[in-house]
């Protein structure tokens, strides 16, 4: 009996130690396979109660639930919040007034802290959240008194500080090339990551709104006077490249596991030549930024930028190893004429399984670290067609 009992514990220990070991290799190997980041960009207007009826903080409490469960059933785990969308805040912020967007008045606050609440429950799902903000964009209306008066930006109108703000055919913005714009930018990033348990700032592609000669003139002409040599184009490049390098700074001095991203146009050479935007820099100097997420918003037959050969493009570009690159989708072009691609422009109409194909592609490249969706209401509206709802099956059985 003795013996009996003495073989009976040996196998079960043996037996433990096997399970032991094959559970730590599949726990090792989920790890592994959480690095790859499966992202969703959720917008202002996906955010918003403005046309809600009831703007509660129980109406939006149940709102995000739903939100962030949405995309933690579906694998999604990381979301780009969109929290100040034009100078404004979906925060309570000592620097840029209540957002429009959730009690139906800018300076008016609703009573709750919408992107306190996202972090709690994101938290408790176990996705990470990043604040997107957008440094330069105050409104497309270029009549600034609809901005509540405590905008920093129509306090600088009133001032006729036109060297910080421009008011264009456009819309209004801040200057980027402006010290105190710049500024004014970093005490709000800073704001964020002191008082949010964010994994991160991002910001998406807006950065210079034109080419036009005339738009920062004056600015130039100072710079040139007080000794400058850079074109123009260089000069702006400065100016953005200035404002990226000091969020990567602001972010990391507060906490080096914190990450900055950047999703600039999937156009490369747009980017540098009419957004001034030197993604080049950024991806092969560390320094700059942690993430880099070009929106390759084309389908696979784009006459004019075909998906494949624009991914192999990006990553044709010498990276730095701690940047990781992943790849924007379009999500929200399906059903719809893509108006750019050529003799392509019907594959969005067409085709069923573009989203699907491409992460398939994404997902056999090691050096790409993942992708994020644009945007969250066209993966989950109550409206989708059954194209949507198919390929947002399908990309949950690719990513689980």
């Amino acid at each position: 009996m003795g013996k009996r009992f003495i073989l009976i514990l040996l196998i079960f220990l043996i037996t433990l130690s096997l399970c032991s070991c094959n559970y730590q290799k599949i726990t090792e190997e989920k790890n592994e396979t959480t690095n790859t980041i499966y992202a969703v960009w959720l917008n202002y207007n996906e955010l918003s109660m403005m046309n809600e009826a009831d703007k509660s903080e129980h109406a939006f409490r149940k709102k995000a639930e739903e939100i962030v469960r949405n995309c933690a059933d579906n694998g999604i785990n990381r979301i780009f919040v969109q929290v100040r969308p034009f100078s404004d805040a979906f925060y309570k912020s000592e620097i840029f007034p209540s957002t429009v967007y959730l009690s139906g008045r800018q300076g008016e606050y609703v009573g709750y802290d919408a992107l306190a609440i996202m972090c709690e429950i994101t938290k408790r799902y176990n996705i990470a959240i990043d604040a997107w903000i957008n440094p330069y964009r105050v409104s497309y209306d270029k009549d600034y008194s609809n901005l509540s008066a405590d905008n920093p930006a129509r306090i600088w109108i009133e001032q006729r500080r036109t060297d910080i703000v421009k008011v264009t055919d456009n819309g209004i913005l801040y200057n980027p090339s402006s010290f105190e714009a710049q500024k004014l930018v970093l005490d709000g990033v800073r704001e964020l990551i002191e008082n949010y348990h964010v994994s991160g700032i991002h910001i998406d592609d807006y950065f210079y709104p034109t080419t036009d000669e005339g738009f920062d003139s004056s600015e130039y002409t100072d710079y040139i006077n007080k000794g400058g040599n850079l074109t123009l184009g260089d000069w702006r490049r400065e100016n953005v490249n200035s404002l990226i390098e000091q969020i990567y700074i602001t972010v990391h001095s507060y906490n080096d596991k914190l990450v900055f991203s950047v999703s600039p146009s999937g156009d490369i050479e747009k980017n540098y030549e009419n957004y001034y935007a030197d993604v080049g820099l950024w991806m092969s100097e560390k320094g700059y930024c942690d993430m880099i997420i070009p929106q390759l918003y084309y389908g696979f037959e784009n006459e004019n930028k075909p998906f494949v050969q624009t991914l192999d493009n990006w990553l044709s570009i010498k990276r730095d190893e701690n940047v990781k690159l992943l790849t924007g989708l379009s999500f929200y072009k399906y059903g719809s004429e893509d108006r750019y691609a050529g003799s392509g422009k019907d594959e969005w109409m067409n085709s069923k399984d573009i989203i699907s194909r491409q992460i398939r592609h994404i997902l056999t490249i090691d050096r790409i670290d993942g992708f994020s969706l644009y945007s969250y209401s066209y993966l989950f509206s109550k409206n989708n067609d059954e194209i949507c709802k198919k390929e947002l099956q399908n990309i949950k059985n690719m990513i689980e």
